[in-house]
């Protein structure tokens, strides 16, 4: 069966529903019975790093994507929900509770700050902490400041 345009990095069958992601951004959805397989649908996942794990439970899909976002989606390619975001490259370095709004802030090596919603259990906002706009549209690497996320302190680490 031909269901992605390059490589896949995860595949799951469960409940009579086989799906497949790759590095295309898609997830392919078919339909099994007993070794016999029908293509139904493909889901787009677009602003997302691919996904690397998926499961299925009672017509839901989990995506856990590449890039430490967890997201849900209905099998007939309706409801995409982010429901969990984490850093995703190297360590979190920083953690700070705003209480007066009910939220955290968390930060790391993966250039990234994160915002999550404490009573709703999800993240409302994000953000990098780098971006080439800082340094005249260089790439980061030809920069000679190398700066991470590495603390919430308004001093710098």
């Amino acid at each position: 069966m031909k269901a992605h345009a390059g490589e896949v990095t995860a595949l799951t069958c469960k409940q009579g529903i086989l799906v497949s992601t790759g590095k295309d951004d898609m997830l392919s959805v078919f339909s099994c019975d007993q070794g016999e397989y029908q293509f139904l649908r493909q889901i787009a996942l677009e602003q997302f790093h691919f996904a690397s794990a998926l499961d299925i439970l009672d017509g839901k899909i989990l995506v856990g994507h590449e890039n430490g976002k967890i997201q849900t989606v209905n099998v007939d390619g309706t409801n995409k929900l982010i429901i969990n975001a984490s850093h995703y490259d190297g360590e979190a370095w920083g953690l700070q509770v705003v209480p007066e709004k009910g939220t955290f802030l968390s930060c790391g090596d993966d250039n990234t700050i994160y915002e999550f919603n404490v009573s709703k259990k999800q993240m409302v906002k994000q953000g990098k902490v780098w971006t080439p706009e800082l340094f005249g549209g260089k790439p980061y690497e030809t920069t000679k400041i190398k700066s991470t996320a590495s603390t919430m302190s308004s001093h710098p680490a």
